[in-house]
């Protein structure tokens, strides 16, 4: 009785083990989806705007054109926010000591001297 116990835990374990290394798996797919997502981004909004293009010029189409414009503006525009979020977060997050160069003028209060009004 005690060895069946054992061995449906061991069976147990391991399926628990299989589900964790495909979550990990599934989350390394999505940080690196993430850390190239602006140039993604670019690449859609880039081919919709060539294909936005070719309906205008080649296939005679205004409606499908002017989707496939609106569509690769807003590309270029996600893209422009996405990389303005990046650089706004590697301000924030790496510079977490206060440099030093930015506070050596800075009088104290005790020294600095009023001005006489005349």
């Amino acid at each position: 009785m005690e060895q069946k116990d054992l061995s449906s835990s061991s069976s147990k374990t391991t399926a628990d083990t299989a589900k964790i290394e495909g979550v990990i798996v599934v989350l390394t797919f999505l940080i690196k989806i993430g850390k190239y997502l602006p140039w993604i981004v670019l690449g859609f909004a880039a081919g919709n705007m060539a294909v936005a293009v070719l309906y205008f010029t080649w296939w005679n189409s205004m409606a499908w054109g002017i989707l496939n414009l609106v569509l690769a503006f807003a590309g270029f525009l996600f893209f422009a926010q996405l990389v303005r979020r990046r650089k706004i977060h590697r301000q924030t997050y790496r510079h977490t000591r206060k440099d030093a160069h930015t506070e050596t003028n800075v009088p104290e209060e005790g020294k600095v001297r009023p001005t006489e009004v005349s």
